[in-house]
């Protein structure tokens, strides 16, 4: 399968050659030529080449000793790309997860060969999206189109960030008005009848580094959806997966210097998915996250130091409505509605110093918590569960950079101490009936719970000339359990789940070099390999035992445990090729064998010694070519994912798979742009771990307006 795809992807790139070269010769040395999409990113001032996520200061891009990737708004604007987590196709390693497409209820992005959401952690502007409850975040609620860029920090990043950041973190930038007024506004169409919207207000008072400004977004889309299970298993009961979604965003601040601002932003946040299977209830289940979200932020700059302080504030209100129809229990329904409130809040703030001898410290403390209160409520008998729980983090860590070398050597060490404590946590069941009596056998003991640790990391960077530059690092990643599995009881994907308070956190140790070579101009490569080993990782284990809940199968009773060492080889490149000043190559592959060593069961005799870790593709391929000139913008990129086993022992996988992606564009006197984007051109569809089909080709057309007026001191565009 990978061979076909990649003689396709060759296939199509020789055609577009073909098609290109009257554009080479047209528009080569001519760099005002290029077209840009000057409806919204004309106006996005363009930052130079400092990267602030590594360690929350900012930093010239050479001058961390880690691997980093960056994705510009130019790129942004040119990807085949409708959700804003498939714009991290670009980075090696990056682990995709979004079988249903816009569908999809959410999406997970995991690197450097782990598994699962909450081992990566995202923020927005600065702030974490992952929640205490599940560990995840919901990829729905960042649109591409407000994004100005994303940073990412490879490998264990706890040593500043804690928790979540074992495998790297996502750092996604929204846009800060230039002009002193601006806007856009978009129409979409596409497939399965898909409609949508959006609309950007923004302004800025003042000069450059000074004044105030303001923005003001907001989106809505909403789509038929298709029938993801496959034709010959359908049934009556299967119906189509529809989505209505929407966001309103406000922003506002003063910067009263170059790096010196205040600002205020609120969103809001509503969906409504349904999942595709109806027994009475009119559209049948669905998932629902409506989320506010405020963040106030603060950075001042002094002669020889910097503070930022940075709170926020999450509420979603998860509400989940599920129906179901066991055959083998005389057609016996079921309907139930979960409701659960996650708050996440906390206060960030750090401390940079600017040394002699080239030497710079940074001091910085983070608290935060996250609660749970959950209610599961039937409506086909008396039952209704209830489950609580809190989760506190109280955090100091330091960091230190020396130039030894002016240009040449560069030493970066942190250390982060970070406290979790987990409280309150309870599991009640109201009247229950046969449907969840049997839980009576398996009482849950709560009692409150703390853990620190100590996340250190080290790196050195050596640049041997401007065209090349090596760095070696060491880091340490720290993750604690997530309130669903210390403090839920119910139904998952691999059985019915026991909540356990008493999981310990999960660490991993990677040992990490990598080189960034310049051969020629316009020509970069980015290879790296690590080895990283885990330890006290956090498996389902079965109990041994299984349960009938109210389905056409016994399901067995598992629970998270603190059972496996684990060891990750890994491999990734990244290479850049800009042909002209209008033709662009990239291309990037990553490898990653991921494995169990060890295997200490406390409650059943199973060994996974020498077992994959599951959900982790050994081979990844990105590869894509970019045109754009004054007349047209073409994107066409290729993705190869190796297989992935669905079990722990390793007997089930999900087969490997290739999509091509297509986007077209064209700028009408730089204020209107047309385009197309087609998503899995060649109709490639596949099943995702549970059986479920892709939605195939997938075509969104677009139109959008944008305006800009600038001071009277600054050009018109």
């Amino acid at each position: 399968m990978f061979g076909k795809g990649v003689y396709r992807f060759c296939l199509l790139l020789i055609t577009g050659l073909f098609f290109l070269v009257p554009g080479i010769s047209c528009f080569a040395g001519f760099p005002d030529s290029t077209a840009v999409d000057t409806t919204r990113r004309a106006w996005t001032t363009e930052l130079p080449e400092f990267f602030v996520t590594s360690t929350r200061t900012q930093h010239k891009i050479e001058d961390i000793p880690a691997r980093l990737a960056s994705i510009g708004s130019k790129e942004i604007d040119i990807m085949p790309a409708i959700t804003a987590d498939a714009l991290l196709e670009l980075v090696p390693g990056a682990n995709i997860d979004r079988s249903n497409g816009i569908f999809s209820k959410n999406a997970s992005i995991t690197m450097r060969g782990l598994n699962g959401t909450p081992r990566t952690l995202v923020l927005l502007d600065g702030i974490p999206l992952n929640k205490a409850d599940g560990g995840g975040l919901n990829w729905n609620r960042i649109i591409p189109e407000f994004i100005n860029r994303i940073e990412v920090s490879k490998g264990p990043t706890s040593s500043v960030y804690g928790s979540n950041a074992m495998g790297g973190v996502i750092n996604i930038i929204t846009d800060r008005p230039s002009a002193v007024l601006q806007g856009e506004v978009k129409l979409s169409y596409g497939s399965c009848n898909t409609i949508g919207g959006l609309f950007s207000l923004g302004g800025k008072t003042g000069p450059d580094d000074k004044g105030f400004y303001y923005t003001l977004n907001g989106f809505y889309r909403q789509g038929d959806g298709y029938i993801m299970v496959p034709e010959d298993t359908r049934d009556s009961m299967d119906v189509k997966n529809t989505l209505k979604e929407g966001l309103v965003a406000v922003k506002a601040g003063y910067q009263y210097g170059k790096k010196s601002y205040t600002e205020i932003e609120y969103s809001y946040f509503s969906d409504k998915r349904y999942d595709g299977f109806q027994v009475y209830e009119p559209g049948g289940g669905y998932n629902e996250y409506p989320t506010h979200s405020v963040r106030v932020t603060s950075n001042n700059t002094f002669s020889k130091a910097e503070l930022l302080i940075s709170a926020y504030y999450q509420d979603e209100f998860y509400h989940r409505l599920s129906e179901s129809m066991a055959a083998k229990k005389g057609n016996k329904y079921t309907l139930y509605k979960t409701d659960s409130r996650r708050i996440d809040q906390g206060i960030w703030s750090n401390l940079t110093f600017h040394g002699k001898n080239r030497m710079t410290y940074t001091l910085g403390l983070d608290i935060r918590s996250g609660s749970v209160n959950a209610t599961d409520t039937y409506y086909t008998s008396t039952d209704v569960m209830q489950n609580r729980g809190k989760m506190d983090f109280f955090a100091l860590f330091g960091e230190y950079e020396w130039h030894i070398v002016q240009n040449k050597l560069i030493l970066l060490a942190g250390l982060r101490y970070d406290i979790a404590k987990f409280h309150d946590g309870s599991y009640v069941i109201e009247e229950p009936t046969t449907l969840t009596a049997f839980m009576a056998d398996y009482p849950t003991v709560f009692s409150d719970a703390a853990w620190n640790a100590l996340s250190p990391k080290i790196g050195l960077k050596y640049s041997f000339s401007k065209k090349i530059d090596t760095y070696l690092s060491y880091s340490r990643g720290f993750r604690p359990a997530m309130l669903d599995d210390m403090c839920k009881n119910g139904n998952v994907t691999k059985g019915f789940k026991l909540a356990n308070p008493q999981l310990k956190p999960e660490t991993i140790d990677n040992y990490e070099v990598g080189t960034n070579w310049s051969p020629l101009p316009g020509i970069s490569f980015q290879p790296s390999v690590y080895i990283s080993y885990g330890h006290d990782f956090q498996y389902f284990v079965s109990t041994g035992d299984s349960i009938n809940t109210g389905g056409d199968k016994d399901k067995p009773i598992i629970r998270r445990e603190n059972v496996s060492g684990v060891r990750i080889i890994g491999a990734e490149i990244a290479c850049r090729w800009q042909i002209t000043n209008t033709i662009r190559i990239a291309a990037n592959y990553s490898f990653n064998d991921s494995r169990i060593t060890s295997f200490d069961s406390p409650v059943e005799n199973k060994d996974l010694t020498g077992k994959y870790i599951v959900e982790v593709p050994r081979n990844q391929v990105f590869a894509g070519i970019w045109w754009n000139n004054r007349i047209i913008q073409v994107t066409l990129t290729f993705n190869f994912k190796d297989f992935q086993w669905n079990d722990d022992e390793n007997t089930l996988k999900t087969p490997s798979s290739n999509t091509f992606d297509l986007r077209l564009g064209h700028i009408f006197a730089k204020k209107l742009t047309v385009s197309a984007t087609v998503q899995d051109i060649f109709n490639t569809r596949y099943y995702d771990s549970k059986g479920n089909l892709s939605p195939g080709r997938f075509i969104m057309l677009n139109v959008g307006y944008g305006f800009l007026k600038t001071a009277k001191t600054q050009r018109r565009e």
